[in-house]
């Protein structure tokens, strides 16, 4: 099956390498993968087995990404590419009046290195564009929180364990 790279617009973009495509069937295992990866320090406190962590992990991993399918059926779900590697995932649902960062996760070596700015910088200015807002979920300790504060999200309602975030473009 030919699969095109989905190039965002930002021209970082370009320059880094960076794309996203709609996930396939073939993904599976790389996705699996990436979700014991950014879970796994979770994980890492609990008395068990590493084999054990890793079947719970494809347990969430499982309930997951139902939860995302049946919540936001016609959201994109991307696989984020460097270099045509895979290194994450992205998924986004677009709605008329609000955009929804449903969920971004990238490999742990990758982080730090402008990979989810770039992707969210270019999820910003296409809700700008449109004239919408952004929302997400973020949990607490998550490290992304605080990169979510500097590019404008404000926490709109506590979780528990999450927050529940919104961007609204300068225009509104």
């Amino acid at each position: 099956m030919r699969r095109d790279p989905r190039h965002l617009s930002d021209p970082q973009l370009t320059r880094d390498r960076i794309t996203t495509r709609a996930e396939a069937a073939e993904d599976e295992a790389f996705l699996r993968r990436l979700n014991i990866a950014v879970r796994w320090n979770e994980f890492a406190a609990l008395a068990i087995p590493p084999a054990e962590k890793v079947a719970l992990l494809q347990q969430q991993y499982d309930a997951r990404r139902t939860g995302y399918r049946g919540e936001f059926p016609d959201a994109d779900f991307h696989v984020v590419e460097r270099g045509g590697v895979p290194v994450g995932r992205f998924y986004v649902d677009r709605r008329a009046d609000m955009h929804h960062l449903v969920d971004i996760a990238i490999l742990p070596d990758h982080c730090g290195q402008g990979v989810g700015t770039t992707l969210l910088e270019g999820m910003l200015a296409e809700a700008a564009r449109a004239g919408v807002g952004v929302v997400l979920r973020v949990d607490h300790f998550n490290p992304a929180k605080r990169l979510y504060q500097r590019k404008g999200f404000v926490e709109i309602e506590d979780l528990g364990f999450d927050a529940l975030m919104r961007w609204t473009p300068p225009s509104l």
